[in-house]
């Protein structure tokens, strides 16, 4: 019987829980997270193991870093008395550069940087990988085999993390305020919040899987649903008058600007080799 790859997650937020979720009955999982009620809850609902730093490294193959942004560098501080070269150590923090890591870890650290999204929540996610110095095409493939557990994976370049951020990273809180708009404009022609709500999300969940699954290109069905003088037609001109491409290209510019910030951010800050304020258990 082959021996499931062993798995420790560093953190059980949100995020950590999700893809926890998603791995816990393909791989041998083990958690770490100051927050003992969380701790206690995965154990329960996904029979994880469960341990202090030392513990969960030196019982994992593959370590995922599941911390928020502005914790990562005590962290890394906390990591780095158990990090090996023959562990890899994969991060879902935005705005953390690989490199970054790999100074805080130490020379030689095989690190793979990846931006999972909110959807992974229900198994939906999107997460774009890409490889630190020191980490192998096989540290890649068994990475992106790991989050396409919780959804669907893309290998890019570690350069085009600021772009993902800003398309899939950010993206669906984009979706999210477009059905909010849709669903104020359905208010305002007097439909009930209950019609309202079921016939936005089903129009979208209907949309986006005719477009998955059809393969054709969104121009293409959108020129499908649109008559010459027809209602479709009469919103659409709007949208045109109000620039819609203009306002995505450059919301989409201002977030990756941002993104790129938060990385430079992370690479110029003195972590200083401080004791960490927070105790993983």
């Amino acid at each position: 019987m082959k021996t499931k790859l062993r798995v420790g997650i560093i953190g059980g937020g949100n995020m950590g829980a999700a893809i926890i979720a998603g791995i816990h009955a393909s791989y041998q999982v083990s958690v770490c997270d100051p927050d003992q009620e969380k701790i206690k809850f995965l154990r329960k609902k996904y029979g994880v193991t469960s341990g202090d730093l030392a513990d969960v490294i030196s019982a994992s193959d593959r370590i995922i870093l599941a911390v928020k942004p502005q914790m990562m560098a005590e962290v890394l501080t906390a990591v780095k008395p158990y990090a090996n070269q023959r562990k890899l150590f994969v991060s879902i923090a935005a705005g953390v550069t690989a490199a970054f890591i790999e100074k805080q870890l130490g020379k030689g650290q095989r690190v793979v940087r990846t931006m999972p999204n909110l959807p992974a929540q229900v198994g939906q996610g999107m997460t774009a990988v890409s490889a630190g110095r020191n980490a192998t095409v096989a540290d890649v493939k068994t990475t992106c085999q790991l989050f396409d557990k919780i959804g669907r994976t893309v290998v890019v370049e570690e350069k085009m993390m600021d772009a993902v951020t800003a398309v899939s990273g950010s993206g669906p809180a984009y979706l999210f305020l477009f059905v909010e708009c849709l669903l104020a404009a359905a208010k305002n022609l007097k439909l009930s919040d209950a019609a309202s709500r079921v016939l936005v999300t089903q129009t979208l969940k209907g949309s986006l899987a005719l477009l998955e699954s059809s393969g054709e290109d969104a121009a293409v069905l959108r020129e499908r649903v649109t008559s010459k003088g027809g209602t479709t037609q009469a919103a659409l001109e709007v949208f045109a008058q109000r620039g819609m491409q203009k306002i995505f290209t450059e919301a989409l510019q201002a977030a990756a600007a941002r993104a790129g910030e938060l990385s430079q951010g992370h690479m110029t800050q003195d972590t200083g080799h401080k004791t960490p304020a927070l105790t993983y258990k």
